[in-house]
């Protein structure tokens, strides 16, 4: 169910997820509960080209996955930036609430070395 004051059209978040890629670089998946729509989308995009430091990444939609590649840097870091990018998608939105409401309770987690 969604929050109070959200759009009901806007997936939760599930997961996201921190994977090193077998041609080098990083990849931030993220794990929808349902596919979303192409307004979403599309907001996501840009709320990633609005962060300065996630400059060169680009999300790939493959039904209720989202892949975000070309993040450089440090891989938690830019997991964050992602998390935020997705908070920021749902804010114009959003009513109130927390960061990990808003995100929708997702779990964060990242390769062990």
């Amino acid at each position: 169910m969604p929050l109070s004051g959200t759009d009901s059209a806007s997936p939760r978040v599930l997961r996201v997820e921190c994977m090193p890629l077998d041609c080098g670089g990083t990849a931030i998946v993220v794990e929808l509960d349902r596919m979303p729509e192409r307004t979403w989308m599309k907001s996501l995009k840009r709320a990633l080209q609005a962060d300065d430091l996630l400059e060169g990444a680009h999300a790939k939609f493959d039904g209720r996955f989202v892949y975000v590649v070309g993040v450089e840097g440090g891989a938690h870091r830019m997991q964050h930036r992602v998390v935020q990018a997705l908070v920021a998608t749902d804010a114009p939105r959003a009513s109130g609430g927390s960061l990990q409401g808003r995100a929708g309770g997702a779990a964060l987690s990242s390769p062990m070395p």
